[in-house]
C-alpha cells in the first residue's frame, strides 16, 4: 500500500496484487479491480464473470464479491471509503455501472491510463511523486464518474434546507449540534424538522450525526497514537459509553480491536518492496506500448473497398412538432417551414388531438383540426398522429371507452370523407404506453391499443397503426413485453423513446436516474434489434436529456452528440426523431433570456443552434451512396467523383456536468465539462482517380455556428435588438475552408486540426475536364 493513500485517507486502500484471492462481505467501500494480466474469476453476489487481461470492474458498496486469480495473474485493487468519495465528489452515496466483461467499450482505456500512471508512480514512489499520486487518485475518481456514475433525478434535486444543515455538519462535527440549532437553522420547528430530516435523507437526524462523526473517528484511530476517550470527545462524542455502543454497532468490534487491527504501524508499504510486482508491471507496459489500438488520430480508407449501398435517410424521418394545438399559431408555423425547407423531413409528429378545445365539448367539430392537418400537408409533411401521450396533464384513454370508441370512429370517417383512403395509406396512427414496465398499466394499454386498432382499420384499411413510443429503461423487460404481455397487440410498427436515463427501485420507489454511458443508444438500439424483427422499427423520441431547461441543449456538446449518435445509429432503425423541432413546442421559465436550453433544433427566434446545423450537415448526405463508417466518421461518395466524409469530436462530460441539477446550470460553467486539448486529425483516401479536386471543409466548432458563442460576445444579454438578432442570424454559420489539390497516386490525405466537440464535413469533388 502507498504512505500517500494513507495520509490522503486511512480508511481507503490501494494495492497491487499477484495470483492472490480476495473475499469481502457487504463492503462498505467501493472497490475497483483491474486485472492487467492474466485471469480472475469474480463472484459479485450471485453472478459470475470471468475476467481477462485489461478487464476493469467496480464493486458497489454493499455488494459481496469473491475474486479468484490464476496463477501470475496482476490485479490492481482500490479500495475507497465513504469519506475519500465525498471528499472528492461532495457526495455521499454513490453507485457506478463499471463493468468491462458485461459492456466493453473504449471508455474504459480513459481509466486504465490513469490507472497505470498510478501503478507507476507507487511502484517507484519518493517525496517528489506524492502531490502526482494525489491528483491522479483524484483525477480516477473524476473519470469513473464522469463515464460510469449512476445518479438519481431526485438527488440532483436536493432540498437546500437539507444541503444546508449537511454543509453545517461536515464543517462542526466536533461540536455538540444539537437538532433544535439545524431546525432553528432553517427556520423550523424541532419536532416537524425532525420528520423533515429523515424523508430527504433515509435516517433520522441523531443516526446522521454519529455516521459522519465515526468516519472521523477512524482515521483518528488509525492515524494517531491520541487516547480512544481523546478521539470520542475530539469528534463530538461527549459520553464515551455511547460511542463505544454506536462504534460497536457499526463495526462490530471496540474502538480498541479495530486500532490493533488496522493501526498504520503495524501496516508496511508492499507495493514497492516487491521486486516480482515491478517485473510484472514493466512486462505490462511493455505490451500496453506496442498495442497498435492505442490512440490512433487517423483514419484509412480505400474507396474499392466495398461495394456503395444508398444510405439510409433515418435521421429525418420524423420532425417532433409537439401537441396538435400549436401548428394553428403562426410563429410556429414559420419554424416549421424553415425546418422543413433546410431538413426535409417526411413525417410531421403531432400529438392531443382529441381535446375539446379542438374537437369541442362532442368531439366532432373538425375545423381547427383540418386547418392543422392541411398546414402539415402544405409543408410537405405526412400527418404521424400520437393518441394517448399526456398533454397537460390529459391523455385519450381518460375519456370513457363508449365514448372514446365513438370519438375515434367519427375521426376516422371525417378524415377518409376529406383525404380519402389513398393518401391515409401513407399517414401513421401511434398508440403510447406511459408506463411499458409497470404490468398494470400495460395490461390497460392493451385493452385501449385493440379497440383503437380496430377501429382505424375499420375505416382506414391501410392506415399503419402501431406503438407505443416505448420508454426504454433498464427495467424494461423487452422479451417478456413483445412475446408475452403484448402478444394479442397487432402492431404495422413499433416505436420507442431513447433518453439517457435508467429506471431504478429504492425503497420501493420508482426513481429516474441520469446514464453517464457514452454509447448507450447504440447499445440500447442492438438490443432492440435483437427483438424487433419482424416489423419496422422506429425511435420517434430520442435525445441526451428530457429537461427543458438544460442549457447543454444550446451548446456545441449538443451539436457534435447529435453527429455521434446518427453516425451509430442511423442504419439500424427504419426512423428517427429527434426531440424536439423548436423550442416554441415548450413552454419555457427563462423570458427574456435569447437561449433557454428548450429542446429545439432552433431557438424561439428561429435561430439555428449546433444540432440543426449537425441535422443540416447530414441533410448533405441525402440521396449518396454509403461507403464506410466507425466511430469517429462516416464515408459517402456520390455517382461521381464526389465525395462527402462527416466526423466529430464528440467529447463526454466529465463529472462536474452529471453531478449539477440538470436545469441549475449557468451559461459561464459549461466550458468546465468538457476535456480542453485538440488533436490532429489525418484522413487518408486511396484508390481514387487522379486528377484536379475541389476540397470543401465545413466546420461547426467554438465562434462558428455556435449561437452560444454569439451569445456570450453580447455577454448573455437579455431583450436584444431586432438588429443584434439580424447579426448573430448573419454570423451565426459553420466555417468553409476551401483549396485545390492535385491527386497524382491514387491517394489524398487531409489533415485538419479538431477541437473539442467540433463536427465537420469534407468534401471532396473531381473537376471535370471539357
Amino acid at each position: 500500500m502507498s504512505k500517500v493513500i494513507r495520509y490522503l485517507d486511512a480508511q481507503s486502500d490501494i494495492r497491487l496484487i499477484q495470483g492472490e484471492e480476495l473475499l469481502h462481505e457487504n463492503v462498505t467501500t467501493t472497490d475497483i479491480l483491474f486485472l492487467l494480466e492474466g485471469g480472475a474469476e469474480l463472484k459479485i453476489d450471485d453472478q459470475v464473470f470471468m475476467m481477462g487481461s485489461n478487464d476493469i470492474v467496480v464493486v458497489n458498496k454493499y455488494e459481496s464479491y469473491q475474486f479468484k486469480a490464476n496463477r501470475g495473474s496482476l490485479l490492481f485493487y482500490f479500495s475507497i471509503s465513504d469519506l475519500l468519495m465525498s471528499q472528492a465528489l461532495e457526495l455521499e452515496q454513490v453507485s457506478f455501472n463499471c463493468n468491462s466483461v458485461v459492456d466493453p467499450n473504449k471508455e474504459y482505456d480513459i481509466l486504465r491510463n490513469i490507472i497505470v500512471d498510478i501503478i507507476e508512480l507507487f511502484l517507484f514512489e519518493n517525496e517528489r511523486t506524492n502531490f502526482i499520486q494525489l491528483s491522479k487518485i483524484y483525477q480516477l475518481l473524476n473519470e469513473l464518474t464522469s463515464l460510469f456514475l449512476e445518479t438519481t433525478i431526485d438527488s440532483m434535486r436536493p432540498d437546500e434546507r437539507i444541503q444546508q444543515v449537511k454543509s453545517v455538519i461536515r464543517k462542526r462535527y466536533y461540536e455538540n449540534i444539537s437538532l433544535n440549532e439545524m431546525a432553528d437553522l432553517v427556520h423550523m420547528d424541532s419536532a416537524y424538522f425532525s420528520k423533515f430530516f429523515k424523508k430527504n435523507t433515509g435516517v433520522n437526524f441523531k443516526d446522521y450525526l454519529s455516521s459522519i462523526r465515526l468516519q472521523y473517528v477512524l482515521r483518528d484511530l488509525i492515524e494517531s497514537d491520541k487516547a480512544i476517550t481523546r478521539v470520542a470527545v475530539d469528534n463530538g462524542f461527549f459520553n464515551v459509553n455511547g460511542f463505544n455502543k454506536k462504534f460497536k454497532e457499526h463495526y462490530h468490534q471496540t474502538p480498541s480491536e479495530y486500532r490493533n487491527q488496522h493501526s498504520i504501524s503495524k501496516q508496511e508499504t508492499i507495493i514497492n518492496t516487491n521486486e516480482n510486482l515491478k517485473l510484472s508491471f514493466e512486462k505490462y507496459k511493455e505490451t500496453r506500448m506496442q498495442d497498435p489500438h492505442q490512440k490512433k488520430s487517423f483514419l484509412e480508407f480505400s474507396i474499392n473497398k466495398q461495394e456503395p449501398t444508398p444510405i439510409k435517410e433515418t435521421w429525418r424521418s420524423i420532425l417532433n412538432i409537439g401537441e396538435a394545438k400549436i401548428v394553428r399559431n403562426s410563429k410556429v408555423r414559420e419554424h416549421l417551414s424553415i425546418l422543413q425547407q433546410n431538413l426535409h423531413f417526411k413525417y410531421g409528429r403531432i400529438w392531443a388531438v382529441f381535446t375539446e378545445r379542438l374537437l369541442g365539448e362532442s368531439l366532432q367539430e373538425f375545423d381547427m383540426l383540418d386547418e392543422i392537418l392541411d398546414s402539415l400537408l402544405d409543408l410537405g409533411l405526412i400527418p404521424w398522429i400520437g393518441i394517448n401521450k399526456i398533454a397537460e396533464n390529459f391523455k385519450e384513454s381518460e375519456y370513457d371507452l363508449v365514448a372514446w370508441s365513438e370519438a375515434l370512429k367519427n375521426f376516422c370517417l371525417h378524415l377518409v370523407n376529406r383525404y380519402g383512403q389513398q393518401q391515409l395509406s401513407t399517414w401513421k396512427i401511434e398508440i403510447i404506453s406511459s408506463s411499458p414496465e409497470d404490468s398494470e398499466s400495460i395490461s390497460r394499454y392493451v385493452d385501449f391499443y385493440q379497440i383503437c386498432y380496430r377501429i382505424c382499420k375499420e375505416w382506414i384499411k391501410d392506415i399503419s397503426v402501431g406503438g407505443g413510443s416505448f420508454v426504454v429503461t433498464n427495467s424494461l423487460q423487452l422479451e417478456s413485453l413483445f412475446n408475452e404481455e403484448l402478444v394479442n397487440c397487432n402492431f404495422d410498427f413499433y416505436s420507442f423513446a431513447l433518453f439517457p436515463y435508467s429506471n431504478r427501485v429504492v425503497k420501493e420507489e420508482r426513481h429516474f436516474q441520469r446514464v453517464t454511458e457514452p454509447n448507450f443508444f447504440q447499445k440500447q438500439v442492438a438490443i432492440l434489434n435483437n427483438v424487433i424483427r419482424d416489423k419496422p422499427l422506429y425511435i420517434s423520441e430520442w435525445s441526451n436529456t428530457v429537461s427543458r431547461g438544460n442549457l447543454m441543449n444550446d451548446s456545441l456538446y449538443k451539436g457534435a452528440f447529435v453527429v455521434k449518435n446518427l453516425i451509430d445509429i442511423h442504419d439500424q432503425v427504419d426512423g428517427l426523431g429527434y426531440w424536439l423541432g423548436t423550442d416554441l413546442a415548450q413552454k419555457s421559465l427563462k423570458g427574456q433570456e435569447l437561449l433557454t436550453g428548450g429542446n429545439g433544433l432552433i431557438s424561439k427566434n428561429a435561430l439555428f443552434k449546433p444540432s440543426m446545423n449537425a441535422m443540416k450537415f447530414f441533410d448533405q448526405l441525402r440521396g449518396l451512396k454509403f461507403l464506410y463508417k466507425d466511430e469517429r466518421a462516416l464515408i459517402c461518395r456520390s455517382d461521381e467523383h464526389e465525395y462527402f466524409i462527416l466526423g466529430h469530436k464528440y467529447t463526454h462530460p466529465n463529472s462536474m456536468y452529471f453531478l449539477k441539477d440538470e436545469a441549475q446550470l449557468q451559461w459561464t460553467e459549461l466550458g468546465r465539462f468538457f476535456e480542453e486539448t485538440e488533436y490532429e486529425e489525418e484522413i487518408v483516401l486511396s484508390n481514387i482517380p487522379n486528377g484536379e479536386y475541389e476540397l470543401r471543409i465545413f466546420s461547426c466548432l467554438k465562434g462558428h455556428g455556435d449561437i452560444l458563442g454569439q451569445w456570450e460576445n453580447f455577454n448573455y444579454a437579455k431583450n436584444l435588438r431586432v438588429s443584434d438578432l439580424t447579426h448573430i442570424q448573419r454570423v451565426n454559420t459553420p466555417i468553409l475552408k476551401y483549396e485545390e489539390i492535385k491527386v497524382t497516386k491514387n491517394q489524398v490525405t487531409i489533415r485538419k486540426k479538431v477541437t473539442p466537440n467540433e463536427i465537420y464535413e469534407i468534401n471532396l469533388k473531381r473537376r471535370q475536364k471539357s
